[in-house]
């Protein structure tokens, strides 16, 4: 019955987690470097909506469309001033770079909010109990979110113009240009939908826990582990990493303490890089 728990709970993570995932592999597919500033930017979302529910009153869901306007818009201007200017060079610059902003948002947000935690002060639901399974209501709608988002992602990259450019950008940004790709559209295009992503997860992150200014940061691992085990560059395999990744980390609860439960990330990402770098659905292209 452990096992069957822990499977629920994994589950739910897991799709949380894709959602980390799926934007981190959108910023390395288009733009060629792992963001490391993308968990801070889950805080910011997360501290948005906080703002809008209890200093503005607004309704959490109304709320949530403020707190990702605002990632979006704080993204945007490091990619304005940032990372659209170091375009041109060596990925590890993007990179480094990406570690600075993530440290002077999250201590931007310290110094505004403080390290107290906070909630959004959401109903509390009695857990249904499915086969002597707790699975708790709000899960089931955090999980359908991402879920959701997740196929509308999907079937924006698939089904649509912007969706196309995308992909041929991550291709080869030299021959989408030369097919008449506005390459520099495109990744403002990338930036939204990665960034947008990040603010939900935030969001559902917090709720689910707390809010707090590590909230991204102490997903950001897991994420990294989930994109390399799904292969970075490719959206499904990031979905695929997310789940599995959720549901391994519940599963080793059940062996190790909760607080090492991370560790099992930092064992993932050695395994899969020593024996296929470039993951499960990744091509060998993008590892070079």
């Amino acid at each position: 019955m452990q096992v069957l728990q822990a499977l629920a709970n994994g589950f739910v993570e897991g799709a949380i987690l894709a959602l980390v995932a799926l934007g981190l592999t959108l910023v390395f597919g288009i733009a060629r470097f792992p963001n490391a500033a993308h968990g801070d930017y889950l805080a910011v979302g997360a501290y948005g909506t906080f703002i809008g529910v209890h200093f503005l009153g607004l309704p959490v869901p109304l709320a949530a469309i403020g707190g990702i306007a605002l990632t979006v818009a704080v993204g945007l201007a490091c990619y304005r001033f940032v990372f659209r200017k170091l375009a041109p060079r060596h990925s590890a610059i993007s990179l480094i770079a990406s570690i600075g902003i993530a440290l002077f948002v999250r201590h931007a947000i310290i110094f505004f909010a403080g390290t107290d935690q906070y909630t959004y002060q959401l109903p509390v639901l009695r857990a249904w109990r499915i086969g002597g399974i707790k699975i708790f209501p709000m899960d089931v709608v955090y999980t359908g979110l991402s879920l959701l988002t997740i196929a509308g992602v999907h079937l924006l990259l698939r089904c649509t113009d912007i969706g196309r450019r995308m992909r041929a950008v991550s291709d080869s940004p030299r021959l989408a240009r030369v097919r008449g790709v506005h390459v520099g559209r495109v990744h403002a295009a990338m930036w939204v939908l990665s960034l947008s992503l990040a603010a939900l997860a935030g969001i559902l992150l917090a709720s689910r826990t707390v809010v707090h200014p590590y909230v991204g940061w102490d997903i950001l691992l897991p994420a990294f582990a989930a994109a390399i085990l799904g292969g970075f560059g490719s959206p499904v395999g990031a979905i695929l990493g997310g789940i599995v990744i959720g549901i391994s980390q519940e599963l080793a609860v059940l062996f190790i303490s909760e607080t090492y439960k991370v560790s099992f990330s930092f064992a993932v990402i050695s395994i899969v890089l020593l024996a296929r770098p470039w993951g499960i659905l990744g091509r060998k292209e993008m590892v070079r």
